[in-house]
């Protein structure tokens, strides 16, 4: 792993995808933040509604603003600390070699009859910390399991600059959060 701080000529470029990333949370988190939040609501209304019998008015509006203070710290954190950081070179660019653990691909279906195909990658390095990308099509095709991947990005903002996989540059790379939900 090679690890530097970014030059200047890159801070600009650093700033422009994460604040244009960081514009699109603000729109898109409320909806997730909303139903992913769903059942602690409905919990505590039946047990509110159980305890104070029935006299729970303003247990959903509640819910909304805490929703939107949640989205509103995160845009404000994004916007003063992590722009901060790219401003002072406080991030470091990545080059670092990772392993194709798995290949997998899927087609998403819209209410509106069209079609998204979605191509991932599932890497590990030799530290067994693991990541995702997005590939194109293209360059799923070529890559095989159990290759190396070298990849080039920015740490604290996850923005990928480059991704070579034989000797050849794929066309599209993208990182997405690898999570297990292990409650036990």
């Amino acid at each position: 792993m090679l690890k530097e701080k970014i030059k200047i000529e890159e801070v600009v470029f650093v700033k422009k995808a994460f604040n244009k990333s960081l514009w699109k949370s603000i729109i898109v988190m409320p909806f997730i933040l909303t139903f992913l939040f769903l059942p602690f609501y409905f919990l505590l209304f039946f047990i509110g509604l159980f305890i104070f019998h029935g006299h729970l008015d303003n247990l959903l509006s509640l819910y909304i603003y805490s929703i939107l203070g949640v989205v509103i710290v995160n845009f404000l954190y994004g916007k003063i600390i992590i722009n901060k950081r790219i401003t002072n070179k406080k991030i470091y660019k990545i080059t670092e070699d990772f392993s194709i653990q798995r290949k997998n691909s899927y087609t998403h279906t819209s209410e509106y009859e069209s079609d998204s195909h979605y191509f991932r990658l599932y890497l590990i390095n030799k530290d067994d910390q693991k990541k995702g990308i997005y590939i194109s099509e293209v360059d799923y095709k070529k890559v095989k399991e159990y290759e190396v991947i070298t990849i080039t990005y920015f740490e604290t903002v996850n923005i990928i600059i480059k991704a070579v996989c034989n000797n050849q540059e794929l066309k599209y790379a993208r990182f997405f959060t690898i999570r297990n939900w292990n409650f036990w």
